[in-house]
């Protein structure tokens, strides 16, 4: 092929193109990123008024579900909304949060969050009577404790969990 003029100019056009897909990727995320933002700042302003916090659990939700796997902001979120959640008597999506969160913090590599969002998972269902599922979740966190990512005394702290949790494996 001949390095002609046209040749060029389309080589330039294509970086352009490019160019401006990456730009617009970026511009996009961002958006969501602000958006999250947003519903996050909604969320906190709801928690003065304990009679809205089924509203901020749902905004932090939200907030979670729109940003990217990596972003430990969306942990932080689902834990805000399991905690809500329980405190509004909502003990089953609780128990959904708690695990999100816990799956989310271990695909992560935070084993410590991970472990212990699934022990209050296994807490609440075992409060609500679904044995089996505390069961399986208990076992998440207890397969968990024995990381080597697990500061000692981080993994004492989730063995005493085991007793208040009331799940025993």
């Amino acid at each position: 092929m001949k390095n002609t003029g046209s040749t060029r100019v389309a080589l330039a056009a294509l970086l352009i193109a490019a160019g401006a897909t990456g730009a617009t990727a970026q511009t996009a995320a961002r958006a969501v990123t602000d958006e999250a933002t947003t519903l996050e700042t909604d969320a906190r302003d709801y928690l003065a008024d304990l009679s809205k916090w089924d509203r901020a659990a749902t905004l932090f939700r939200r907030a979670a579900e729109l940003r990217p796997q990596g972003d430990p902001a969306a942990t932080e979120d689902l834990m805000y909304a399991a905690r809500l959640s329980f405190y509004e008597g909502n003990e089953r999506q609780a128990i959904r949060d708690f695990e999100a969160a816990g799956q989310r913090a271990l695909a992560m590599g935070d084993v410590v969050l991970a472990a212990n969002a699934f022990a209050d998972a296994a807490w609440i269902a075992q409060h609500r009577g679904y044995g089996e599922r505390a069961h399986a979740l208990l076992g998440r966190a207890q397969l968990l404790s024995h990381s080597p990512l697990i500061p000692e005394d981080a993994r004492e702290h989730l063995r005493a969990r085991w007793e208040v949790t009331g799940a025993q494996q």
